[in-house]
């Protein structure tokens, strides 16, 4: 008795639904301008349900849309930073070009590929012994000593930097030309020994190479004076000095023959 109750009101239903569908179709096969309005009502009411959904899918397109703009903003400003600094290390391989080019050293360039900040400071360059490097060869750029070498490798040599507490070099300075020693204190800083009270000496001047070490060739400069004090109870007047060479910013150095 149920199941027929069941099959009765199925097929009710289904001859209902297929009366409506049939009904829907003539209503809307029709041409009447009251039919149009209707259609064009279930339009209206048909695009406001569908409007939630149409501005999530556009959320979605324009979320994606930024990742990817982002993205490339991403790799402009990858490229733009690479092309600078590439601008950058052109512009300075030209001035060392030109500093070897009007040098009258004979020069060998270098490359810096390590530097460790023990109590020797020293640095690793990427020439060696097939470059014809060999032990206590001077080490300069651009601005001015930079140390020795002190061990040689085939591909590489180990330099003993100008900031080494160890390092000395013999210098002269001033009009007069008088002798000192150079002696790293710390960082970028050091004093000129053995400078004669007598000698006039201002800020500013520079302390060149003196010649006549075995090591280095003379006029090379070396530092800048930066304090002068001669109220000391020695021969000697107290000059501190800057160490002209940029040691936290350089990674080319040359090689005196």
């Amino acid at each position: 008795m149920f199941f027929r109750w069941i099959n009765l009101l199925n097929r009710d239903f289904l001859a209902l639904l297929c009366s409506v569908t049939l009904s829907l179709l003539i209503l809307f096969s029709n041409e009447s301008k009251y039919i149009e309005a209707f259609e064009s009502d279930i339009s209206d009411v048909y695009s406001f349900l569908c409007s939630p959904r149409n501005w999530y899918v556009d959320i979605l397109a324009t979320k994606e849309k930024n990742k990817l703009l982002i993205q490339k903003i991403t790799q402009m400003k990858l490229l733009y930073a690479q092309n600078e600094n590439f601008r950058v290390e052109n512009l300075h391989l030209k001035e060392m070009l030109n500093f070897a080019k009007s040098s009258p050293l004979s020069l060998i360039p270098a490359n810096i590929t390590n530097q460790y900040s023990t109590l020797i400071r020293s640095i690793i360059l990427d020439v060696g012994e097939e470059d014809n490097i060999q032990k206590n060869q001077p080490v300069i750029d651009m601005n001015g000593v930079v140390g020795k070498t002190i061990s040689v490798d085939k591909h590489a040599t180990k330099v003993q930097l100008i900031t080494d507490k160890n390092f000395r070099i013999s210098i002269r300075i001033g009009d007069e030309k008088s002798l000192g020693i150079f002696i790293p204190t710390h960082g970028k800083y050091g004093i000129l020994d053995g400078v004669r009270k007598s000698m006039k000496l201002n800020e500013g001047e520079i302390a060149y190479t003196s010649g006549i070490s075995d090591i280095y060739p003379a006029n090379i400069p070396v530092a800048k004076v930066i304090s002068v004090n001669k109220n000391t109870n020695t021969p000697f007047q107290d000059v501190n000095v800057e160490i002209l060479t940029d040691l936290n910013n350089f990674n080319y150095v040359f090689i005196v023959q």
